[in-house]
């Protein structure tokens, strides 16, 4: 069974433009980390300031121990710190989980 985590990004909408940027420019240190099976970011047609994150896992250990790796870290560390400030994680109640039961 694999493991699905589904991250809410709000940005100002004239903001929009450079946080997909910054995914598709990203360090990509994650793609070699154990476990770790893809990443799309999804942008909504209906809000142009909301994007999710989705992560394919092979399990969810994979996924919390990728969480708290330097790997991690750097990627955030990249982000252009004005750009960081205007991201906000819908809160964390909200993060969705999911353990993909069927294909």
């Amino acid at each position: 069974m694999s493991y699905v985590s589904v991250s809410r990004l709000r940005v100002p909408p004239e903001r929009t433009d450079e946080l997909v940027a910054a995914f598709r420019g990203r360090a990509r240190l994650v793609d070699d980390f154990d476990g770790f099976l893809g990443l799309q970011v999804w942008q909504s047609d209906g809000d142009a300031g909301e994007l999710l994150m989705v992560s394919h896992w092979r399990d969810r250990n994979c996924f919390r121990a990728y969480m708290r790796s330097d790997e991690h870290q750097v990627s955030h560390d990249r982000i252009d710190p004005a750009l960081a400030r205007d991201i906000n994680l819908v809160k964390l109640e909200h993060l969705q989980t999911y353990a993909v039961v069927a294909t």
